[in-house]
C-alpha cells in the first residue's frame, strides 16, 4: 500500500461510525452526575462554579465508561483522585510557563507508560492530564485555578458517589465479561473447520489479566471463577485433541455434537455474565453423552466431561459462598496464589524502559508532542482574537488524545478527530443562533454531555461531534461567544491532529519492522517449551509443572504482540514493509497458532500414570531444540534455514524406534499412539513455519523500528 492509499483507506476507518455502547446504567449515572452539577451551578448563580463541577463529572463520568476490569466504584475513585490532582498542580504552576510544560511533559510520559496496562488504563491516563491543563491554561491566577479546581472536584466527586447506586450486578462483574467473552469464544471456535487454529488466545489473556486484579481476599470467593478458567483451558485442549485424533470414518459424524457442545459453551457463557443460572435442556446432555459413550477414541469423553464439570462451576459461581470450599484449580495455581496488584504493575511498567519498545517510544513522543503542541497553541494567539488568546489548551489536547503507539490507530484517530470537530463547530454554530436562556443553555448541557456519552465507544468521528458542541456551549453558558469559540476549537484539533502524525511520523514505530524480532522471540520461547514437553513423557512428573506454566504464558504473551503486530502490519505503507508479504504473513500467523496448539496438546496429555509414558519421544528433544534455535537466527535474518530436515529426523526416528508399528498394529497403548501423532502434528506445524521464514526476501529499505 503507498503512502496515500495508507493514508486515504485509514482515514476512511477513521470516519466510520461503530455500533457499540457503554452499558446503560453506566451512562445513565454518569449523565446524571452532570446533570446535578449542572443544578448545583444554577441553585449558586454561579456559572464557572457549575461550568467546573460539569467539567470534572464529565471527564470523570468518561473514565468510567471505557473498559473496567475493577469495581466501577475504585475506577471512579481513582480517576477522581488523579484528575483533582492534576487541577490542583495545574493551578500551583500557573503563570509559571517553563514548569508547567516540564510538568506538562513529564506527566504526559507517565501516561504513556501507563498504557502498559492496556488501551483503557492508557486513556484514563491521558485524560487525567486535562485537569493540569485546564487550571494551568484557562485560570485567571492561582487563587482563581485554586477555586476550579475544587469545583472540579466537587463534580468528580459526585460521579464517585453515584457509582453506589442501584443496579449492582453480580459480583465480580468484570471478570465475568472477561470468562463471558472467553466461553463464547471456545463456543464458535467448536463448531469451526479448524478448531485448533480459531481457538484464539487473546480471551484467554484477558481473562487472566481481569482475574489477576482480584485482591488476595477476594480469590477464596471467587473459586469458582478461577475454575472456570482452569475448564476453559482444558476444553480448549479437548477440542484440538477432537480435531486430531478422531479418525475420518468417525469425524464425519461429529457435527451434530459438536453444534451440541457450543450450545453448551453459549449457556455457560451466559451463566457467568449474569450471574442466573441458564438451563441446558437435557437433550443435550444426552446427545453429547452418547456421542462421547459411542466413540471408538478418548477425545469427546474427555470433552464431554469438561463440559459438565465447567457448568456445574459456572452454576457454582452465581453463589458466592459455595466458592470457599472449592480448591484452586489445578490448571491455574500460579494465578490463583497470585502476585500483589502493586508490585505486577511497576515490574510491567519497568520493562517497557529500553528505547525498542513500543511503550516507551510511545510515551517519548506523548510527552515531546503535548509540549510542543502547547507551545504551538500559545503562539497562535487565539486566531486572530477568534479563540482564547495565550493558551494552547485545545491543540495539545488533541495531540494527546490522537497519539497512539501504532501507525494506523494514530491516523485513524487524526481524521475522525478533525472531522468530528469541524462538523460539531458547524454544529454548535448552527445551534447558538437563537437566543438561549441560562436554564436553556444547562439543560442543553446536560443533552449534549448525554449525546457525547452514548456515542463515546461509536468512533472519533460521532464523539467528537457532539463534545466539540458541548465545550461551546458550555463556554457559551460561561459567557463566551459560541460563534468564535465553535470556529477555534474546530482550528485547534485540526491542528492538533496534524501535529499528531508530523510527531509520529518523525520518531515512528513501524510494526512490520517489529515482525522479525517478534516471532523470533516468540520461537526462542518454543525452543525451551516444546523440548521440555517431549522430555516430560520420559516420566511422570519429570518436569516442573511451575517452568512450563511460566513458559506457556510468556509465549501467549509475545504471540499476542505478534499477532497484533502483524494485523497492524497491513495498514502500513509499502516502503517500510519487512522481509514478507502480507499473504506470508498471514500464513506464518496461523502456523504460529498451530504450533502453540500442537504444545498445548503436549502439554496436556503429559504422562500421569507409569503406563502412559514414552521414554523414546526424548530423543527428539536435542533435534528440536537445534532446529528451533536456528529457526529463531533465520527469522531474525541472521542466517538460512532448510524446510524438510526436521521431518527428516523424525521419520528416522519414528522407523528406528518402533513406535510406528505400534500405532499401526495396535499393539501400543492409546497414550503411546497419541504421543506419536501429537509430536507428528508439532513436527508438521514447525517444518509448515519453516518454510514460510525460508520464503523471506530482502527489503529494499530499511528503517529502524
Amino acid at each position: 500500500m503507498r503512502w496515500w492509499s495508507s493514508l486515504i483507506t485509514i482515514g476512511r476507518d477513521g470516519l466510520r461510525i461503530q455500533r457499540a455502547f457503554a452499558a446503560p446504567s453506566a451512562i445513565a449515572r454518569a449523565v446524571l452526575a452532570v446533570l446535578l452539577a449542572t443544578v448545583l451551578g444554577r441553585l449558586l448563580d454561579d456559572p464557572v462554579a457549575g461550568a467546573m463541577a460539569s467539567v470534572g463529572a464529565f471527564i470523570c463520568g468518561i473514565g468510567t465508561l471505557l473498559t473496567p476490569l475493577r469495581h466501577r466504584a475504585v475506577n471512579a475513585l481513582g480517576m477522581a483522585a488523579a484528575f483533582s490532582a492534576m487541577a490542583v498542580l495545574g493551578a500551583l504552576v500557573h503563570g509559571t510557563t517553563w514548569l508547567f510544560l516540564l510538568l506538562l511533559a513529564v506527566a504526559a510520559f507517565a501516561a504513556g507508560l501507563w498504557r502498559t496496562l492496556g488501551v483503557a488504563p492508557g486513556i484514563r491516563g491521558c485524560l487525567t492530564l486535562i485537569g493540569l491543563m485546564i487550571t494551568a491554561d484557562l485560570a485567571p491566577d492561582v487563587h482563581g485555578g485554586l477555586v476550579m479546581a475544587g469545583w472540579i472536584a466537587t463534580g468528580t466527586g459526585l460521579v464517585v458517589v453515584l457509582q453506589l447506586l442501584p443496579p449492582y450486578g453480580p459480583r465480580f462483574a468484570a471478570q465475568r465479561r472477561a470468562l463471558a467473552a472467553l466461553y463464547q469464544s471456545l463456543a464458535e471456535a467448536s463448531v469451526t473447520a479448524d478448531s485448533a487454529g480459531s481457538v484464539r488466545s487473546d480471551p484467554f489473556t484477558a481473562a487472566r489479566q481481569a482475574l489477576g486484579l482480584l485482591p488476595q481476599f477476594s480469590r477464596p470467593p471467587a473459586a469458582a471463577v478461577f475454575g472456570l478458567l482452569g475448564e476453559a483451558e482444558r476444553i480448549r485442549r479437548a477440542l484440538q485433541t477432537l480435531r486430531l485424533t478422531v479418525p475420518a470414518s468417525v469425524a464425519a459424524g461429529n457435527e451434530e455434537a459438536l453444534a451440541a457442545a457450543a450450545q453448551v459453551l453459549g449457556d455457560i457463557s451466559r451463566t457467568v455474565a449474569s450471574g442466573h443460572e441458564h438451563h441446558i435442556p437435557d437433550e443435550v446432555w444426552t446427545l453429547l453423552e452418547s456421542w462421547a459413550a459411542d466413540s471408538p477414541v478418548r477425545s469427546p469423553r474427555d470433552l464431554a466431561a469438561r463440559l459438565r464439570l465447567a457448568e456445574q462451576l459456572a452454576r457454582r459461581s452465581t453463589d458466592a459462598r459455595l466458592g470457599d470450599v472449592l480448591e484452586p484449580h489445578t490448571e491455574v495455581p500460579g494465578l490463583y496464589a497470585g502476585t500483589p496488584s502493586v508490585a505486577r504493575t511497576a515490574r510491567r511498567i519497568r520493562a517497557q524502559l529500553r528505547p525498542q519498545s513500543p511503550i516507551f517510544r510511545h510515551a517519548v513522543r506523548l510527552a515531546v508532542g503535548v509540549a510542543v503542541a502547547e507551545v504551538v497553541g500559545r503562539s497562535i494567539g487565539g486566531w486572530g482574537g477568534l479563540g482564547i488568546s495565550a493558551h494552547g489548551f485545545w491543540v495539545a489536547l488533541t495531540t494527546m488524545l490522537v497519539l497512539f503507539p501504532e501507525y494506523g490507530h494514530t491516523i485513524a484517530r487524526g481524521w475522525g478527530r478533525a472531522a468530528g470537530a469541524v462538523l460539531g463547530g458547524f454544529l454548535a454554530w448552527v445551534l447558538s443562533l437563537p437566543h438561549w436562556s441560562p436554564t436553556g443553555l444547562a439543560v442543553a448541557l446536560v443533552v449534549l454531555a448525554a449525546a457525547s456519552f452514548v456515542t463515546l465507544r461509536t468512533g472519533q468521528l460521532m464523539l467528537n461531534l457532539w463534545l466539540t458542541t458541548w465545550i461551546v456551549f458550555l463556554i457559551h453558558h460561561v459567557g463566551g461567544l459560541p460563534g468564535p469559540t465553535a470556529w477555534a476549537r474546530a482550528a485547534d484539533t485540526v491542528l492538533g491532529a496534524a501535529l499528531a502524525v508530523l510527531i509520529f511520523l518523525v520518531w515512528p514505530t513501524w510494526s512490520t519492522r517489529r515482525l522479525p524480532g517478534l516471532l523470533a522471540e516468540w520461537l526462542r520461547v518454543q525452543d525451551r517449551l516444546l523440548p521440555e514437553l517431549l522430555t516430560g513423557y520420559a516420566d511422570v512428573r519429570a518436569t516442573d509443572p511451575a517452568a512450563i506454566d511460566e513458559l506457556r504464558a510468556r509465549s501467549r504473551q509475545v504471540r499476542e504482540h505478534l499477532e497484533a503486530a502483524v494485523e497492524r502490519s497491513h495498514a502500513e505503507p509499502a516502503e517500510h514493509r519487512g522481509p514478507w508479504s502480507s499473504a506470508q504473513l498471514e500464513q506464518i500467523r496461523t502456523q504460529v497458532s498451530k504450533v502453540a496448539g500442537c504444545a498445548t496438546l503436549l502439554g496436556g496429555h503429559l504422562p500421569r500414570t507409569p503406563q502412559d509414558t514414552v521414554p523414546g519421544l526424548t530423543e527428539l528433544a536435542d533435534p528440536l531444540h537445534e532446529h528451533l534455535a536456528a529457526l529463531a537466527r533465520a527469522a531474525a535474518g541472521a542466517e538460512t534455514v532448510v524446510p524438510g530436515a526436521l521431518r527428516s529426523v523424525f521419520d528416522s526416528f519414528i522407523a528406528r524406534s518402533g513406535l510406528l508399528a505400534e500405532t499401526s498394529d495396535g499393539s501400543g497403548s492409546a497414550a503411546t499412539s497419541r504421543a506419536v501423532a501429537l509430536s507428528s502434528a508439532t513436527v508438521d506445524a514447525v517444518e509448515a513455519l519453516t518454510a514460510t521464514i525460508a520464503s523471506r526476501h530482502r527489503p529494499h529499505r530499511h528503517a529502524t523500528a
